[in-house]
């Protein structure tokens, strides 16, 4: 069996070793994301509502089906998608000035807010699980983040947002009257 060490050191794992990293990998990558959305909860937002959210906080405003393009799901489901982010004042349609006969999709002010305190929430719960990392440990991590975030791109190519957006971003004012 392949272990870590041998990873490390750069030689090749055999097709069992890596099929172990591969699901080993799959589910640390599933836990997280599960744990970063966490916060989207209290909002009640399904994984579908806040990858909207996300699409349009980074490619909005967009016709819905851009929207569904980017989600990669069909032109129903993001029409249910939206019905239901504007019924919650978190998305908002107006009219595309190059064609009246359809709308533009933008985060609302509050869709904005919620996105970003979902967001801040959920970098501050994972920069405290890294400060309790050994620092070597958080060196291995680190000098794996070109890596995986290469692996991200190809699994999903053109939908992530670039590093450097979330590190330019200012935090906006947290909601009102937060659920």
């Amino acid at each position: 069996m392949t272990g870590p060490t041998q990873a490390a050191t750069g030689q090749a794992a055999p097709s069992s070793g890596r099929d172990e990293i591969a699901a080993r990998l799959r589910m640390a990558a599933l836990r997280l994301a599960h744990g970063l959305r966490a916060p989207a909860g209290r909002y009640d937002l399904t994984p579908s509502r806040l990858t909207a959210l996300g699409v349009l906080s980074v490619h909005g405003p967009l016709r819905i089906g851009s929207l569904a393009r980017h989600m990669g799901i069909s032109m129903p489901s993001a029409s249910r998608l939206v019905d239901i982010l504007v019924a919650t004042d978190l998305v908002g349609r107006r009219p595309d000035p190059q064609d009246q006969r359809a709308s533009l999709l933008a985060l609302t002010p509050n869709g904005a807010a919620v996105l970003d305190s979902i967001r801040r929430e959920s970098l501050h719960s994972l920069t405290s699980r890294l400060a309790a990392l050994p620092d070597d440990q958080l060196g291995t991590l680190a000098a794996a983040l070109p890596l995986l975030e290469t692996l991200a791109h190809q699994l999903a190519p053109g939908d992530l947002p670039p590093p450097e957006l979330h590190a330019r971003r200012e935090p906006t004012a947290s909601p009102r009257g937060e659920r």
